[in-house]
């Protein structure tokens, strides 16, 4: 039939404008958090800029969401909700199963012991499902402390999840304050 393209789940997606604040619909959407009185104003070619610079730093695990007015294909995880699963089931609990799953994963191929403690915060994109970028705490035993970790997670009802790549968080070139740990607190 043709080729497939090997690695399409660790590509990084840049971001593209799905509305902008003029849109009634923009404001629908609760992962907007910014208004048109909060200073400064970005313009919307500014805002796809800053966002696609987030993602590139950070691979799409580390943005902050409250810079931008306009609605983008990337989006926070609000883990008291129901977008991915059905109740009694939270978002917050598909992060944390997809996350110590990755850990296993990451443990049964590396050899290595690390022990799951909580997601800190969570993004996605669309993408053939979802695309989760997972970020979570874990215990590394050989020396008792904790550490943050990254997980890619491409997750469909129809389909197994792809453990696309599971890591210890690189050096954050992009702080995001925009999830705390106290967001997850409780998963």
């Amino acid at each position: 039939m043709g080729e497939t393209f090997e690695g399409w789940t660790s590509w990084v997606e840049d971001a593209y404008l799905l509305c902008t604040p003029e849109d009634p619909e923009c404001l629908k959407h609760h992962y907007i958090t910014r208004t048109e009185k909060d200073e400064p104003q970005y313009t919307v070619e500014e805002e796809i800029a800053m966002m696609n610079e987030q993602i590139e730093n950070s691979e799409g695990f580390d943005i902050d969401f409250s810079l931008f007015r306009c609605l983008f294909n990337y989006h926070l995880v609000d883990p008291d909700d129901i977008d991915f699963v059905e109740e009694p089931e939270t978002n917050g609990d598909l992060m944390k199963r997809l996350s110590k799953e990755s850990l296993n994963v990451f443990n049964k191929e590396e050899g290595t012991e690390f022990e799951f403690v909580k997601v800190v915060k969570a993004n996605f994109h669309y993408s053939a499902g979802f695309m989760f970028l997972i970020t979570f705490q874990v215990l590394d035993p050989s020396d008792n402390q904790e550490k943050l970790f990254q997980a890619r997670v491409r997750y469909s009802t129809r389909f197994p999840a792809e453990y696309v790549f599971c890591r210890p968080r690189p050096d954050p070139e992009v702080d995001s304050d925009e999830t705390s740990e106290e967001d997850f607190n409780g998963v």
